[in-house]
């Protein structure tokens, strides 16, 4: 004989209904809630200095430190630390002048040093721009760090940032420019004598690349915008809005498209570009740098969702999708960082929100 058996609350002593009606099977009325409390949060890119906007000028300027530009002039002093994959007059590339520094392939561990020869003080300087040129095999394990170092003791000054992180390496075959905040090196007190790059990971075969006008620029500092979980929440992420504005004309004789080029952000060209970065507590996880509209619009959860003009100045809003399960852990100190190294004045509004849902946690 089966023992009866009663769902029956502790609480009330209730006991749930059975739903039943003419041609179905009977089953229990349940009720759906969910288990965690969701808060809809949206929050933008903020600076300390600048607010929300990102239409700011902190273009470099001042008297450049002259590092390296494959010795047509003679700056610091190339060598070979780890390895003979480096040569510092390489005459296959160029960004300007004649010769540049190529890393053929170098083995993971190979370091390559840049010596000024006497000491620099850090203080008097707000970044690092380079530029790069991929001939071939960079991929997404590959890791080329740049430190600041002292030969005198013999010791990494600072932190080493991956190259990767501040420019799209996946573009082969065209010089970009980058820039690296000292800042993110800490490098903002004390000296250093000398530059460091290193392969420090390898996804099989380390890429073919070449390095050209290296220096420490002496003014312009970048402006960082930061986008955090409040204390005690996991963030989980929904999309990404940009909001762009400028005097820009999108009027096409008999056009059924807007008249907006892919190759500008509405008619401002950065140089060293809008560098976007995903970041936890180990470092940075996802980058990309932003030169023109095509560079938002290249990922498959990203479109122009709104256009307008007046006949004088258009808007236009980017909307990009997180992929599903996209959390900022505030406890894992994760954050969404933009920092811009260029003048972008010229753009009358720039500013960038996220929306999710905000939880709760210990």
């Amino acid at each position: 004989m089966p023992i009866q058996a009663y769902i029956t609350d502790t609480r009330s002593g209730k006991q749930p209904q059975v739903d039943f009606a003419d041609g179905e099977d009977y089953a229990l009325v349940v009720a759906t809630r969910e288990l965690k409390t969701w808060t809809p949060t949206t929050k933008f890119f903020l600076s300390d200095t600048y607010g929300a906007d990102m239409n700011v000028n902190v273009a470099f300027g001042g008297t450049a430190e002259e590092v390296h530009d494959g010795t047509d002039t003679a700056y610091w002093t190339g060598s070979s630390i780890v390895g003979d994959k480096f040569t510092f007059n390489s005459t296959d590339q160029f960004h300007a002048g004649s010769k540049s520094v190529k890393v053929d392939n170098a083995a993971v561990n190979d370091v390559a040093q840049l010596a000024k020869g006497s000491d620099l003080t850090v203080s008097s300087y707000t970044a690092i721009s380079l530029w790069v040129y991929v001939d071939k095999d960079w991929k997404a394990g590959d890791d080329i760090t740049l430190y600041g170092w002292d030969t005198g003791t013999g010791q990494q000054v600072g932190l080493s940032v991956g190259l990767q992180d501040y420019f799209n390496w996946a573009a082969f075959d065209a010089w970009q420019q980058m820039a690296v905040p000292l800042t993110d090196m800490e490098l903002t007190e004390g000296t250093i004598d000398a530059l460091r790059l290193e392969i420090s990971a390898a996804e099989g075969k380390s890429p073919k690349f070449y390095l050209d006008d290296i220096q420490f620029e002496q003014t312009g500092t970048p402006a960082t915008f930061h986008l955090q979980p409040d204390a005690g929440t996991w963030w989980h992420l929904d999309r990404i809005q940009v909001t762009l504005a400028a005097a820009y004309d999108t009027d096409e004789a008999n056009g059924t498209l807007p008249g907006i080029a892919y190759d500008d952000i509405l008619g401002v060209s950065p140089s060293t570009g809008i560098v976007y970065q995903r970041i936890d507590a180990d470092g940075v996880v996802f980058t990309n740098t932003v030169r023109q509209i095509a560079d938002w619009l290249q990922f498959p959860t990203a479109h122009i969702s709104s256009a307008i003009h007046d006949g004088t100045n258009t808007l236009v809003t980017v909307s990009i999708e997180f992929a599903k399960g996209t959390v900022l852990k505030a406890l894992e100190e994760e954050e969404l960082r933009v920092t811009v190294t260029d003048n972008l004045s010229g753009l009358l509004m720039f500013r960038m929100a996220v929306s999710g849902y905000s939880e709760e946690r210990a």
